[in-house]
């Protein structure tokens, strides 16, 4: 009826039907003009600015993507440069120093790299030093100059700075091997000659009579072991050679390096010429040792192994700091493109982004490093 009241429950209804309940102005009493269940269509001000709302912030999402894409651009342009700097410029002096395959990445140890250089020396001892001055460390010096052409994005700058800086170190501390390296050659050349003569001793047919050749092979006993005519069987200098070159932590042996240095640098040397005459007790250490001379070669090359293993420490160990300081340094720079190219857009470096994480959690984990696989 006209000017009744609605009643609590039909007002409850209403509300529940309306967007925003009884806080909606005019829903009270009937009588006010304002109420009203019709839609009413938004004055034109308030489609305006939800148009100005909704252009704007597609224009921003379009914006923030299009600077992305120049940026996934920009990074994506670099490290192509930069990967092709390291396979043509620095990699050539790679295959400079080891051959066509020649790659300074491939070795997982100071010492594998170690090893390739001396087996190169050793294969060509009389030019190979040569070359590497003369045309690997140039291909080095090049490599470096071109560094700056490469024009690195601001988030490589300090990295690239301390890649520049690895090379030249690289170009100098191989330099310095090189120079040294004929000295090596020629250590090697001794050493082969002591076991030339040893041969030679080990076969004498007449101990009283022995050719000069086992003269020079007793000139380097005497010389390695002092107390040789002391010594009443091959075990015993066996055990001294042992004392000197071997380290043993349970049985609180150390290498003694003057002892490897004397060796080196006397008693390898004056047995490279053979004494004036027999010695007077030749015969008698014959006798003693020549039953054990193959393990007397096994305990002397051990020796000279030590020995050399302490001088090429001495001459490659500021190579090997340059090499290790490049190889990080190439690491450094593409961690940052892949985690670049990721927050960029790019789906693969993000997976390439998780994988390392996964890898360095595992790395971290004990469990995982001592969990047995499944069978």
């Amino acid at each position: 009826m006209p000017g009744r009241p609605i009643q609590d429950g039909a007002m409850s209804d209403l509300q529940m039907g309306l967007p925003g309940g009884s806080g909606l102005p005019g829903f009270g009493m009937p009588g006010d003009q304002d109420l009203s269940l019709k839609k009413k269509s938004l004055p034109w001000p308030v489609f305006l600015a939800l148009g100005i709302m909704v252009v704007s912030g597609g224009g921003y999402m379009a914006y923030r993507s299009s600077q992305n894409k120049k940026k996934l651009l920009a990074h994506q342009a670099f490290m192509a440069g930069f990967m092709e700097f390291e396979k043509e410029s620095v990699g050539g002096f790679w295959r400079c120093m080891f051959g066509k395959e020649g790659d300074g990445r491939k070795f997982t140890t100071a010492d594998g790299l170690n090893m390739q250089i001396e087996s190169a020396l050793m294969i060509d001892p009389m030019t190979f030093p040569g070359k590497v001055k003369d045309e690997c460390m140039g291909k080095l010096s090049k490599a470096a100059s071109k560094l700056k052409d490469l024009a690195p994005l601001p988030e490589y700058e300090k990295q690239m700075e301390t890649y520049g800086q690895a090379l030249g170190s690289l170009s100098n501390t191989i330099g310095v091997w090189a120079e040294s390296a004929p000295k090596r050659v020629e250590s090697k050349l001794r050493e082969n000659k002591i076991s030339q003569i040893g041969d030679a001793w080990s076969q004498t047919a007449n101990p009283k009579k022995a050719e000069p050749q086992a003269w020079q092979y007793d000139k380097f006993l005497r010389c390695a072991d002092p107390d040789l005519d002391k010594r009443k069987e091959g075990q015993e200098l066996l055990e001294f050679v042992a004392k000197k070159c071997v380290h043993n932590t349970e049985k609180k042996l150390e290498v003694d390096a003057a002892y490897l240095t004397r060796m080196r640098d006397v008693c390898i040397v004056e047995a490279q010429e053979a004494p004036a005459k027999q010695h007077p007790q030749f015969a008698a250490v014959y006798n003693k040792f020549s039953p054990d001379f193959e393990r007397m070669q096994q305990a002397f090359g051990m020796c000279f192994r030590k020995m050399n293993k302490e001088a090429k420490k001495d001459e490659l160990n500021n190579f090997d700091q340059a090499w290790v300081s490049w190889v990080n340094g190439s690491s450094a720079i593409r961690e940052i493109a892949v985690a670049s190219l990721c927050e960029y857009g790019d789906e693969k470096a993000c997976e390439s982004v998780e994988r390392a994480k996964e890898n360095k959690a595992k790395a971290n984990d004990p469990k995982a490093a001592t969990k047995k696989p499944a069978h």
